[in-house]
């Protein structure tokens, strides 16, 4: 199982560093696709609570918020992306600016004055990437995701192949 894994995530690492772009926009389809099947299955438990005489407005809610962002993300995936990738942007530079904040109010005898200024700043250009290129900035960071997963894989199919020899080595002893 542990080589099965390793080598699925080299597979999904290669197809991140080598054709970004066609493996961005299939991520999110597919949590589309998986977001409004939750959504459905959330609306089949409102319609049974309905039935039912229980309560459930919040569910339907929630139901209906699923549908929406599902069918977007599928349906408009390029766009939609860019929009969850600006508000990340967003969040990094509220962040940033709340650090830059609290690192002008830490007293001078307390640490970490500094750490917060590298945050902040760090979170600030972050965010500043994220507003001026979304898309980009999507498939640079999914790049940097197929880089750790190839690692990961390779990792896991070497400890497969350790386990492998231990566990046979383990068998012959008894």
């Amino acid at each position: 199982m542990l080589a099965a894994n390793g080598i699925i995530a080299v597979i999904f690492g290669v197809l991140a560093i080598f054709v970004p772009k066609p493996t961005l926009i299939t991520i999110v389809i597919y949590f589309g696709v998986i977001i409004l099947l939750l959504g459905i299955a959330m609306l089949v438990g409102v319609i049974s609570n309905y039935r039912n005489g229980m309560h459930y407005g919040t569910d339907l809610a929630e139901a209906i918020l699923l549908l929406i962002v599902g069918l977007l993300l599928t349906f408009y995936t390029r766009q939609s992306l860019k929009v969850f990738v600006i508000i990340i942007g967003s969040w990094a530079v509220l962040i940033g600016i709340v650090q830059f904040y609290f690192a002008f109010k830490v007293k001078p005898e307390l640490k970490g004055k500094n750490t917060l200024l590298i945050n902040g700043g760090l979170s600030l250009i972050f965010g500043i990437v994220l507003f001026f290129n979304p898309f980009k900035a999507a498939v640079f960071f999914l790049v940097l995701t197929g880089i750790l997963a190839i690692v990961v894989g390779i990792i896991l199919i070497i400890l497969a192949m350790k386990m492998k020899t231990f566990f046979r080595q383990l068998a012959d002893e008894g």
